[in-house]
């Protein structure tokens, strides 16, 4: 149905879940059923006992496209559990990270947190569609309000790549009424019209994706304008999509007005990009960005990408491009403290598995890591500010040298190697108590960047437990070992196989112990004082405005 997309065609013409039961009962995560091993032999658990929690967990998995059977599984299960909530953590693995404007001109109070893993939401959408359409229509304005209007059109594309005209699965009378409604609405038209398909000649549409995009157009075409197909009726489409003010920018560029551009008005991700290709040099811009990218006054350079992604690609021994990861980084820094961020120190996993490639991205877990670690290092305060511990076979604390992200990034003179030993880094910290370092001035735990295929404990206990028993042996006091902070950012790879990366320590009830996964740094200010336990932190997640208005 979603699992297989058809073969290109060399002419497309326009005329005019089933469910499965999922039954899966956890025990908690410390029954038997659910022990397992790390791919270096450390006891760990494959589930938290909770669903939720452990697809929240999860999200980095899903930054990679997945079977669709591997989607609606996953989703049959959350929603056999509660479907308020499940429908709630669809939207949530959507979410850009902003304020969100809504159709009707209103506007979040906060901006709203989510993971931004795209194919896997709007899948879980197609499903829902599928499972109860009654909910995916109640809920379809607040998902596009989180993600994209884009995401309207992938799903219409969706249905034609992998199962054709004839056979499509949604229901595109009512999408058709939404899209007219968005082209109605003063407060979405210019982003449905940037958004709208192009009409291509069938010599330029040889992709299966580039002729359901043609597809798409003519039927949207014929809803506007008749069932009329022609070149006039096609130029009234064009007209319409170019009249959009979404990006003028980009109609500067293809009209070859580069001088009237305003680097202002391009939005973070995009000039990343715009940046890091050669379009400055090739068009004599350079000189005139970097005047811009430079100047004091230029501040509040947005970036809406993760933060890994500024320092993908090549960009060392460029200035502009080095100004720009500086600008949009800080950008990025200065809008977390808003948040109240956590002042954990980062633990930064660098044994040989990190050198492996993260799902969906163009990072190795090592690269992702280190911009994460960078990242957090800029909210730690007192006498660990602007450190990080790095852990392999060993464990040593080290500062970010330098005045800018650029300079710390090129610093950083570490690399992937060796063994996972995680027990080297509360080894670390008992050192530094016992060479006299006040327990004051010990951050209030650790955030670990790891893929948490730990190596065993002497114990053959988990890695938790044993944090905490060399704690107390070091003498640390009770009430610091007990409120003592783990936070297990997991970043999943295949280096151990299928499942790396996506096993547990404790269990969804356990206190002060928490998991993270996928890219989006800013989900770790659901972090509170009221948080205890890693099903707290999934909650949170999901206690937003906006998920707080999804209906069943």
């Amino acid at each position: 149905m979603f699992e297989t997309k058809r073969s290109a065609e060399k002419v497309v013409t326009v005329k005019g879940v089933t469910r499965k039961e999922v039954n899966q009962f956890l025990t908690g995560a410390k029954a038997e059923s659910n022990k397992t091993r790390s791919g270096n032999g450390a006891l760990k658990f494959s589930s938290s006992g909770d669903s939720f929690t452990d697809q929240f967990t999860k999200a980095g998995k899903y930054k990679e496209p997945r079977k669709f059977s591997e989607i609606e599984r996953d989703a049959e299960m959350l929603w056999g559990e509660d479907p308020l909530k499940a429908v709630k953590f669809t939207l949530f693995l959507r979410t850009i990270p902003r304020v969100v404007n809504l159709p009707d001109g209103s506007k979040t109070e906060l901006p709203q947190k989510g993971t931004e893993v795209r194919h896997e939401a709007i899948m879980r959408m197609i499903w829902l569609h599928m499972k109860s359409p009654e909910t995916f229509w109640n809920n379809i304005i607040l998902f596009v309000s989180l993600g994209s209007w884009h995401d309207i059109f992938t799903m219409l594309q969706y249905d034609l790549s992998y199962n054709g005209w004839k056979n499509r699965k949604l229901d595109w009378d009512k999408f058709g009424d939404l899209i007219l409604s968005g082209l109605n609405n003063k407060n979405t038209v210019d982003l449905v019209k940037k958004y709208l398909p192009q009409i291509k000649a069938r010599s330029q549409a040889t992709t299966i994706d580039a002729q359901s995009n043609n597809a798409i157009a003519k039927w949207i075409c014929s809803l506007l304008f008749g069932n009329k197909e022609g070149p006039s009726t096609y130029k009234q489409y064009r007209k319409l999509k170019n009249s959009g003010t979404a990006h003028d920018w980009q109609k500067l560029i293809s009209q070859s007005k580069f001088d009237k551009i305003d680097f202002n008005a391009i939005h973070g991700r995009a000039l990343s990009i715009l940046v890091k290709s050669k379009f400055l040099k090739n068009h004599g811009l350079s000189d005139k960005y970097n005047a811009w990218i430079t100047a004091p006054t230029t501040k509040d350079v947005k970036y809406t990408g993760f933060v890994h992604e500024l320092f993908e690609g090549s960009w060392q021994r460029d200035a502009n491009k080095e100004a720009t990861i500086n600008k949009q980084f800080d950008t990025l820094v200065q809008k977390a403290k808003t948040d109240g961020v956590t002042d954990l120190i980062v633990v930064r996993d660098t044994s040989g598995s990190m050198g492996s490639q993260c799902p969906g991205t163009k990072s190795t877990c090592y690269d992702v890591g280190k911009a994460i670690a960078l990242y957090f290092s800029e909210f730690l305060t007192g006498r660990f500010a602007g450190h990080w511990i790095e852990f392999n076979s060993d464990a040593k604390l080290h500062s970010w040298v330098g005045q800018t992200p650029v300079d710390k990034w090129k610093n950083d003179k570490s690399s992937y190697v060796g063994s996972t030993n995680f027990q080297s880094v509360i080894n670390l910290f008992a050192k530094m108590k016992k060479d006299g370092v006040p327990e004051s001035d010990f951050p209030s735990g650790i955030l670990a960047i790891s893929d948490s295929e730990f190596n065993p404990t002497s114990l053959n206990t988990t890695n938790v437990e044993a944090a905490k028993k060399t704690l107390k042996a070091a003498g640390f006091s009770k009430a610091y070992v007990d409120n003592f902070i783990i936070v297990l950012w997991n970043l999943q790879n295949s280096y151990y196989g299928r499942g790396s990366g996506e096993k547990f320590e404790t269990g969804k009830d356990t206190q002060n112990v928490f998991y993270f996964g996928g890219y989006s740094a800013s989900v770790v200010s659901f972090l509170s004082a009221k948080i205890k336990t890693t099903y707290d932190l999934m909650e949170a997640a999901l206690d937003q405005e906006i998920l707080n208005m999804v209906e069943i």
